[in-house]
């Protein structure tokens, strides 16, 4: 019995396959390394009023921390349509730079969650098989039992039979009902969540220009909290069940991997999407500051209108 329960459910619970080896490769990685530019952000306090009356708190916070400060100042204050026009190229370029770096910070927790989601699948599809298994395995030694206890005509025989064949079924109902799950090890060289969780950015793995978003509370449409508090809330809410220890769990989705679970891949791939939509989200920030920025008048017009 113990010999077909290894041979139905596998001699191993951690499994290593070409599959499971491409999954948990970390393709999604960035292959250059990024150079995160300084931003001067010192302009005169004149200058700074005027520009705080153009714009609302909050675009105004945003062209603070993208950096568009010094270059709308050159802009309103543009001597001629030339100045002008080279003013607006630099906050577009400075626009554009952090669009990028926001989209390409997406683009990697898109790939990882969707790398991490594939592999939940695959490992679910492997332990149903198992239970496929296992189901059978009953069925069939449950026949063989009752054909068997017929072929003889021994009382004592036919009772060791049923009472074998019972015990066998009952251990392949209970192992159905409950299998020896499969698992899969991943390391994870560049965690993305970690940062989030342990509300840091030492390594530099997201821009600053984003990072001063994502821990500003006016970015966040709940109070008094900024954005990577409230996703890090979530996290703690609906990632986590009571029964598990949260310092192994901690382990196993902010660090360098380890042993996972189908249902903890489905975890880690939810986390890598809620952070996704979250830093897109953003781009809903941007929409009202690049209505104003393209309708900035020059002060050569202001001078000239009045």
């Amino acid at each position: 019995m113990c010999v077909l329960l290894l041979l139905l459910s596998g001699c191993s619970t951690t499994i290593q396959t070409v599959n499971v080896s491409t999954l948990t490769a970390n393709y999604c990685t960035p292959n250059v390394q990024y150079d995160n530019e300084a931003i001067s952000s010192e302009i005169s306090y004149k200058d700074s009023i005027a520009i705080k009356n153009i714009f609302s708190e909050h675009d105004f916070s945003l062209c603070q921390n993208l950096g568009l400060i010094p270059y709308i100042n050159d802009y309103l204050n543009a001597g001629n349509i030339i100045e002008g026009l080279v003013a607006k190229q630099q906050i577009t370029d400075r626009y554009l730079i952090f669009t990028t770096e926001l989209e390409a910070i997406a683009a990697e927790l898109d790939c990882s969650g969707e790398r991490i989601e594939q592999l939940a699948n695959y490992l679910e599809k492997r332990n149903s098989r198992i239970v496929s298994r296992l189901t059978v395995a009953s069925i069939v030694l449950g026949s063989a039992t009752a054909l068997a206890s017929t072929a003889f005509e021994s009382n004592s025989l036919n009772n060791v039979i049923n009472i074998t064949g019972g015990v066998g079924t009952a251990a392949l109902g209970f192992w159905t009902l409950k299998p020896h799950e499969k698992k899969v090890q991943m390391v994870i060289e560049r965690n993305l969540l970690n940062n989030i969780w342990y509300e840091r950015n030492t390594n530099m793995v997201y821009p600053p220009s984003l990072w001063r978003i994502l821990t500003e509370k006016k970015f966040s449409n709940i109070n008094n909290s900024s954005l990577i508090r409230s996703i890090r809330e979530r996290w703690v809410k609906y990632g986590f069940d009571e029964d598990e220890n949260v310092k192994d769990l901690e382990k196993l989705y902010f660090n360098h991997g380890g042993t996972y679970t189908a249902e903890q891949l489905r975890n880690l791939a939810n986390m890598h999407n809620e952070l996704q939509a979250s830093i897109r989200g953003i781009n809903q920030d941007l929409r009202s500051l690049i209505h104003t920025v393209t309708t900035l008048p020059l002060m050569t017009e202001i001078n000239t209108s009045q």
